[in-house]
């Protein structure tokens, strides 16, 4: 990994982190989009694609629509809660056999499951 794609990677990291970290701290969940664009970064971060997360927690800090052939339809998005979020982000950073990179973490889509 060049120190570009790294020092994008840890701004991606800290953004996300900082994110969920003020929901938290006003004890809220996340709206609907906020949501959808924040497990959009987690999962950029998790297929190494770091300007593309960038933007998406971007969005999220914006609170943009989330994009139409997709805001109709239900999702992970709907009832997502900062926790979830944050161990989403764990789940990447830290995953399971300790041992981090590309195609050795969960996907976004089992965090449904966190709860237990």
């Amino acid at each position: 990994m060049t120190d570009l794609a790294e020092a994008t990677r840890l701004t991606l990291c800290q953004r996300i982190h900082r994110f969920v970290l003020v929901l938290e701290r006003f004890r809220r969940n996340p709206n609907r989009r906020e949501a959808y664009h924040i497990l959009s970064a987690i999962e950029a971060l998790r297929e190494e694609r770091y300007e593309a997360g960038v933007q998406c927690i971007r969005a999220a800090e914006h609170v943009e629509p989330i994009p139409d052939g997709l805001a109709l339809l239900p999702g992970l998005h709907d009832d997502m809660t900062a926790a979830e979020l944050r161990q989403a982000l764990r789940n990447v950073m830290r995953p399971a056999n300790g041992v981090a990179g590309a195609g050795q973490t969960g996907s976004i889509g089992e965090i449904g499951d966190l709860s237990k």
